[in-house]
């Protein structure tokens, strides 16, 4: 455990600057809607589409942190696999180090833009705004972690790759591969024995979406149903997490059991 600790004290310091080029890249993006919108008097708009396109890139945070980690270890791949320590070992101590930075800068994002909608748009009480915020959250969370579980899976294939031809070829491959398995997957998702195993925990919008009125539009039986309608499921969530833990497990098989250093 103490090795552990250590190897993530270290991911720390190896990954601070890609947390430091996500956060500027953050406040560059709300800088921009705040002063562009306030220049056009629009700011409460241009900076609500400003929060949604960081809140859509905090989605692939875990993923980027992978990539500019992993990078920079493959540039030592011989020290890094020859350590004592096991392959889960090593790459659960990235997607930690990961985790807590994508905690770090989402907290930010949750304070800043719960004042904003507290103080600024008030046809949402307070309690719909956390029922979104917290919805948001479980979102970008658990799909980030099913993507950053994709590329550990694919990156594990392009190490194996790259040790039998060069890196475009090998980068080909694992894209092509990538497509093949991902229309596999869709395909398998489809099955109506999927879709009754997954879709479960329905939640609809006036779960979320508490004391207003969705009859005010022209068309209130389309307000109705859209009110009604189930927009995630929680069984999709699960279904999501267990994918992501079972491409990490085998991420860590293909790189112990294939790749040679």
């Amino acid at each position: 455990m103490n090795a552990w600790l250590s190897l993530t004290k270290k991911e720390f310091q190896l990954g601070l600057p890609a947390f430091l080029i996500v956060l500027i890249l953050y406040a560059g993006i709300l800088s921009g809607g705040y002063f562009i919108g306030n220049s056009v008097g629009y700011t409460e708009g241009l900076l609500s589409v400003a929060l949604g396109f960081v809140v859509t890139l905090h989605i692939f945070f875990l993923p980027f942190y992978l990539y500019y980690s992993l990078s920079a270890e493959r540039k030592r791949l011989h020290l890094w696999l020859h350590t004592p320590m096991s392959i889960a070992g090593l790459l659960s101590s990235k997607i930690v180090t990961g985790i807590i930075f994508m905690i770090t800068t989402f907290a930010v994002f949750v304070i800043g833009s719960t004042n904003f909608f507290l103080h600024s748009l008030d046809f949402f009480n307070q309690e719909t705004i956390f029922n979104l915020i917290g919805s948001i959250t479980v979102f970008v969370f658990t799909l980030g972690l099913f993507i950053a579980a994709t590329f550990l899976f694919f990156w594990s294939i392009f190490l194996t790759f790259s040790q039998l031809m060069n890196d475009f070829i090998s980068f080909i491959l694992t894209f092509i591969l990538f497509l093949f398995l991902s229309w596999i997957y869709g395909t398998v998702m489809e099955l109506s024995f999927m879709q009754t195993l997954t879709n479960w925990g329905s939640i609809q919008l006036n779960d979320i979406i508490v004391g207003f009125e969705f009859d005010y539009f022209e068309n209130a039986f389309e307000a109705q149903t859209m009110s009604e309608s189930s927009i995630f499921y929680i069984g999709n969530f699960v279904r999501d997490i267990v994918v992501a833990a079972i491409m990490f497990i085998a991420a860590c098989w293909i790189i112990e059991k294939k790749v040679e250093v």
